[in-house]
């Protein structure tokens, strides 16, 4: 990019849009005339200033609408953490993400003329109502972290910054200098400088001051061949004749700081519509009714350029439009211009999620007349590209999957239709998995919804009385109901794992069906680790003892294998469980549901409860008393901690035994998506969030074993 530019001249419109010089040992120059995320990116802003080297002092000039703001707060946060001497010159906008990078700087210096705007981050949404109430949240909080930016540079309240941010305001340099965003006001604009930033700013910003508009007008425009006379080209165009000397393109940047006198267009007849601004707003008009239709269309942003270049009407715009938008996608029947877009990108989706579906062996559906079948994973990432209007033809694979993965970071202005597909893909992998794994928790616990992460209380009330005989005539009384309660918490679970541009080069499928499948099945593992470590690990209850224990009367005192005997002794135990309030006639007549047990007394339990006499007494014929009474569940966890160990748990819809929490009632695992930051291609996170306690311990037992 510097290569070829002479060191101290400037980028232009034209030109460059970023580049950095060295001016001595320990000072840099940067010039910032850019998008931001689009002709600057946070990448190559960071690799390049890392390439300096330790510096005292560093000079950066502006002139910028903004950009996406994650980028800019990159260079933002690179600048703040620099050691050198940070100065920032404005030099002719500093609008949008522009004014929080600038906000970096240990002096601001706004030239003569320069103007900057500050206003909240915006974002476009897609998804699921949820999807887009996320997204909402994570939006207001990019807002609150922006604003204490602008507050602690400013000095001003964070409050009456969100304020300035919600209704877009732009200062003047002296105002922005009253306002706290600036140290002074220094030098003048290039003309040229501020003609082309303000002929941006007024055909994409929606509330540009008049002050900006003015500008505009005040600079005479630059003589061209009849060629270039359309407004929006980007030819470069030579100095106009005028009274005042105009800047060399080639001057050192150091002599931009001398003024430049600006002559002044006379004002309108008062009453009189102003010619030059009604000329800026119908252009501002047509430059945006075509570059709106070919977004839509999906035919790229070259091709609506090319035509604002030429001058094209709207209607013969339009025209060309649909006409190339049929021939790319071949389609012979005329739709309506407001779908072009969605018809082709949803047709590809669709599509492309149902083929890798059945590749995948995740789903059986009928792929007649799906032209998308037998692509690999390259073929259906340049496919995505091609229905969003971007060119990849001639690009080097890994650059042009990188493309797919991240539009946005090369020119592009939509989301990834490519990675949501893989995203859709890896979430249909991970919910087979946890549905599909083979756990045995969810037959003896209950299911709980906590709403957020704070300790909750369980509250579990006592019996209720006995009615009460009521005599003729007599008034009925209030019965006093006791209660109890364990406390319980949730917390988060998760892992991340990655799909690289080089595992789509190899069309690995593997990458997004298995790895998420055997997450799902993690998820609902980690799940059942919990529970099972409530038994084995004794957890402790509300009262300060452990939940098996001999004060608890749910504890058998004497260790042996299921047996008729023994089996009944947990009956007997769980029927005569106490009423902590004494409403309860001899016990509580829990009856047991569950025997869990190890996978090594699998055998001997279902023994037990299955055979039709008691196997203890020979061949005596002694019915078996406990035959039938409750369901076997092994489980290999309680192997681990204990091969002879074994429990009872009562019907947990009627009894307190083992809830399982989880967060708003989800109990599936949930998939996130982003860029990858590490990695080139898209990191993925699942995670889940669960809360797992015993609420009771009378619907409990525990035989230690033999």
């Amino acid at each position: 990019m510097s290569a070829t530019m002479k060191a101290g001249d400037p980028p232009t419109r034209t030109g460059p849009w970023f580049k950095i010089d060295m001016l001595a040992t320990s000072a840099a120059e940067i010039w910032l005339f850019g998008d931001i995320g689009y002709e600057v990116t946070a990448q190559g802003f960071v690799e390049q200033l890392n390439a300096l080297g330790p510096l005292q002092s560093l000079a950066v000039h502006v002139n910028s609408l903004g950009g996406v703001v994650h980028e800019s707060l990159v260079i933002y946060n690179q600048l703040k953490a620099s050691p050198a001497t940070v100065t920032m010159y404005v030099e002719g906008v500093a609008a949008s993400s522009m004014s929080l990078i600038v906000m970096a700087g240990d002096e601001i210096i706004m030239r003569d003329g320069a103007l900057m705007m500050i206003h909240d981050p915006s974002a476009g949404a897609r998804g699921t109502v949820e999807e887009i109430k996320r997204q909402a949240d994570v939006l207001d909080k990019l807002r609150g972290e922006v604003a204490a930016i602008y507050a602690a540079r400013s000095g001003q309240d964070e409050q009456a910054v969100r304020e300035i941010m919600r209704v877009e305001t732009w200062y003047t340099g002296a105002e922005a200098v009253a306002a706290g965003f600036a140290d002074r006001v220094d030098g003048a604009v290039e003309p040229e400088t501020m003609r082309a930033t303000a002929m941006d700013a007024v055909m994409h910003l929606p509330n540009v001051p008049p002050a900006l508009a003015a500008a505009l007008r005040a600079v005479p425009a630059p003589k061209q061949k009849d060629d270039d006379m359309k407004v929006g080209s980007n030819t470069p165009a030579a100095p106009a004749a005028t009274p005042q000397p105009a800047p060399s393109q080639t001057a050192d940047p150091s002599q931009m700081a001398a003024p430049v006198p600006t002559p002044q267009a006379p004002a309108p007849a008062p009453g009189q519509a102003d010619p030059a601004m009604m000329a800026v707003a119908d252009e501002r008009k047509r430059t945006n009714t075509i570059l709106s239709a070919a977004r839509m269309a999906g035919v790229g942003q070259d091709f609506a350029m090319q035509l604002v270049r030429d001058g094209v009407a709207v209607d013969a715009a339009v025209m060309q439009i649909q006409t190339k938008w049929a021939e790319a996608d071949q389609t012979p029947e005329p739709r309506a211009h407001v779908r072009m877009v969605a018809d082709s990108r949803d047709k590809f989706v669709e599509g492309a999620v149902q083929a890798l579906l059945m590749r995948a062996g995740l789903e059986k559906a009928n792929m007649a007349g799906n032209e998308f079948v037998g692509m690999n994973l390259r073929e259906l990432a340049r496919h995505s590209l091609d229905v969003a209007g971007m060119q990849a033809r001639g690009k080097p694979v890994l650059e042009m999957v990188g493309m797919a993965f991240a539009p946005h970071m090369a020119g592009g202005h939509s989301t990834s239709d490519f990675g949501n597909i893989l995203a859709n893909i890896a979430s249909k992998a991970m919910l087979k998995g946890f549905e599909e794994a083979e756990e045995t928790f969810q037959g003896w616990t209950s299911t709980g919804t906590l709403t957020d992460f704070k300790p909750t209380s369980r509250v579990d009330l006592n019996l209720f009385p006995a009615l009460a005989e009521v005599a003729e005539g007599a008034e009925y009384k209030h019965a006093t109901i006791g209660d109890r309660g364990e406390t319980t918490q949730l917390a988060t679970y998760g892992r991340m794992f990655a799909i690289t541009r080089q595992a789509i080069v190899n069309d690995d499928m593997d990458a997004f069906t298995r790895i998420p499948l055997r997450m799902g099945r993690a998820a609902i593992r980690t799940v059942g680790n919990l529970v099972y470590a409530v038994l084995t690990a004794n957890q402790v209850m509300s009262d300060g003892k452990a939940l098996f224990h001999a004060d608890h009367a749910n504890l058998a005192g004497a260790g042996a294998a299921p047996s008729t005997a023994t089996l009944d002794a947990l009956r007997v135990a769980m029927a005569t469980q106490k009423d902590p309030d004494g409403h309860a006639t001899g016990g509580l007549n829990i009856r047991p549901a569950y025997i869990l047990v190890p996978a090594a007394l699998e055998g001997t339990a279902k023994q037990a409860l299955e055979s039709e006499y008691d196997t203890a007494k020979g061949d005596k014929g002694v019915p078996n008393s406990v035959r039938g009474m409750a369901e076997v569940i092994s489980d290999a966890r309680l192997d681990t901690a204990s091969s002879t160990a074994w429990y009872g748990a009562a019907n947990p819809g009627i009894h307190d035994t083992v809830e399982v929490s989880y967060l708003d009632g989800q109990k599936a695992p949930y998939l996130e998506q982003r860029d990858g930051w590490n990695i080139d291609g898209t990191e993925f996170k699942v995670r889940i969030d669960a809360g797992v306690k015993a609420l009771g311990y009378r619907a409990m037992y525990k035989n230690p074993g033999a």
